[in-house]
């Protein structure tokens, strides 16, 4: 599973990279959190890029095969 978790991060920190994502930190929780196992963290300058960052990283974890489980 932790192959799965450390793709998935590395998907989204291309995705934030991608729309100009400032400060960008993957911090593993593996050890402390039994829901997730990395908190991917990033900033932006406005709330328009930050939406922008937001639906980048879901469409590409979508387009490699993972869903989003979001209820």
């Amino acid at each position: 599973m932790n192959n799965i978790s450390r793709e998935m991060a590395k998907i989204a920190c291309r995705a934030l990279s991608e729309k100009k994502a400032e400060d960008v930190k993957v911090i593993d929780i593996s050890e402390i959190s039994v829901i997730a196992d990395y908190f991917v963290i990033a900033s932006a300058s406005n709330s328009n890029q930050l939406q922008a960052m937001m639906d980048a990283v879901d469409e590409e974890l979508y387009k490699a095969g993972y869903e989003n489980h979001q209820t």
